[in-house]
């Protein structure tokens, strides 16, 4: 009889303190269990744009720290390739010591996604385990892979099936599914998958399932949310069966240390960080406030540069989708643009006619729909629709100096918040049409404007209320 035991985290969402904590936890029990195997996974969601060190890093740190407290594999969740598209999986495989998991996102012509692979062969002592990792690929009501980047949504269910045989070929004993497709999906698929996968560890849905979840013989767990619990699940292998002895989630206390190599690797990313981003980029001659309840200078800076960028007629930036705080006068060092522009927003341009501009702004411009706080934002406000290239005086919108005309077609500047689904503002039945710079962030668009204009003083004065 083989005992293993898995260690399991999900949906950490860049709390760089409780994961220390938790590699503190992680350690003793293997120190505990000095004879057994200790495999730690993470189902997804380290990553998290509200949170300094990944946000800083577009997610890569969190899979430096990741290595650093023992991860073995982790499956890709929608904290990070959504956000910045798929090219930041070479960076998160770049300095990661484990795996990424992606086996249902592929490339057009079905292969694997630049940085991921779809199953890993773990060795747990006298048990080989194969692990396929999945990913949740409708976001909101959209298919966000599909839609934003062009890529394959693969069907769970016979990939599972392909996997798994391929996996046993190659010598698994046993095969366990590491999901990120929430636990909804889960039970649906679970009784379908009985006879291929004991085990499915998930994510995504934020779920905490003290003593898991049996669907028939298949166990389902998840451990909450942002790194305040550990799931563990001790297991013993027959030989011929993997059998679960006991499921448990480990509460992760607030005074429990965090673990000094932790410490180091977080010290090192900080300074890694002041080295790269530590350069001046451009100078303000007065300081741009951040608010969400009036027009504020740092989304009417965004949206002079967003216009100037994508040669739009007019460009429209939401204030708390774009920034979280304020910007100081003098020399701008680009650690403190980047701290408080944590928008993942690609620069995009959509053709609409002037009804539907007018729809648009209205909408974007109405305080109770700006004071709305949501998910998407971390609970920020969304705040007020800003532009450049346009203005309302007398209730009247004009684009340049003529006032908006209903039936002209009007190039317009943004991201997919304003222009696409994601911030409501926009009639899903125009059917926008986006042509998006998917490595580019908002935060860049900054980055490059600022050398280019001198010493930057930003307009005040365009909005008021249709």
């Amino acid at each position: 009889m083989q005992k293993i035991i898995l260690l399991h985290t999900n949906d950490i969402h860049g709390r760089v303190d409780g994961l220390a904590r938790i590699a503190t936890l992680i350690e003793q029990i293997r120190t505990e269990n000095p004879d057994t195997p200790v495999i730690y996974l993470d189902a997804g969601d380290s990553e998290d744009t509200s949170w300094r060190l990944s946000n800083l890093t577009k997610g890569a740190a969190m899979h430096r720290l990741l290595s650093v407290a023992g991860c073995a594999a982790a499956t890709i969740g929608n904290g990070g390739v959504p956000r910045y598209s798929p090219h930041v999986l070479k960076d998160y495989a770049a300095v990661a010591d484990y795996p990424h998991l992606l086996a249902n996102v592929r490339n057009p012509d079905g292969s694997l996604l630049e940085g991921a692979q779809a199953t890993v062969l773990l060795d747990a002592g006298s048990c080989k385990l194969g692990i396929i990792g999945l990913t949740a690929v409708i976001l909101g009501d959209e298919p966000v892979y599909e839609s934003a980047f062009g890529l394959l949504n693969m069907p769970a269910l016979p990939l599972i099936h392909e996997l798994s045989e391929e996996l046993h070929r190659q010598g698994a004993d046993v095969v366990l599914l590491l999901s990120h497709l929430g636990l909804p999906d889960d039970l649906l698929l679970a009784p379908k998958i009985k006879d291929l996968v004991p085990v499915i560890i998930g994510a995504h849905s934020h779920h905490l399932v003290p003593g898991g979840i049996w669907s028939g013989k298949v166990l389902i767990t998840q451990a909450g949310e942002y790194a305040k619990h550990l799931g563990r699940i001790d297991l013993n292998w027959t030989g011929e069966q993997l059998q679960v002895e006991r499921v448990t989630v480990l509460p992760v206390p607030e005074n429990l240390a965090p673990h000094p190599r932790m410490q180091t690797a977080i010290a090192t990313i900080e300074a890694d960080l002041n080295y790269l981003l530590g350069d001046i980029i451009g100078t303000l001659i007065e300081p741009l406030d951040y608010a969400s309840d009036r027009e504020c200078g740092v989304a009417n800076l965004l949206a002079d540069a967003l216009r100037e960028r994508t040669g739009a007629e007019l460009a429209l930036v939401t204030a708390g989708a774009a920034f979280t705080g304020p910007l100081p006068a003098g020399p701008l060092k680009r650690v403190v643009l980047w701290d408080v522009c944590p928008s993942p927003g690609n620069p995009s341009v959509a053709a609409m006619t002037g009804a539907q501009l007018l729809q648009t702004i209205k909408k974007g411009l109405d305080p109770l729909f700006a004071a709305r706080t949501s998910r998407a934002l971390r609970g920020r406000q969304r705040g007020l629709m800003h532009l450049s290239g346009a203005c309302i005086r007398a209730g009247q919108l004009y684009i340049g100096t003529e006032p908006v005309e209903p039936a002209r077609v009007y190039t317009v500047a943004g991201s997919g918040w304003e222009l696409g689904p994601f911030g409501s503002y926009t009639d899903p039945a125009w059917n926008l049409k986006l042509t998006s710079e998917i490595q580019v962030i908002m935060r860049d668009v900054l980055d490059d404007y600022f050398p280019r204009k001198g010493p930057v003083s930003v307009e005040m004065g365009r909005l008021g209320i249709l």
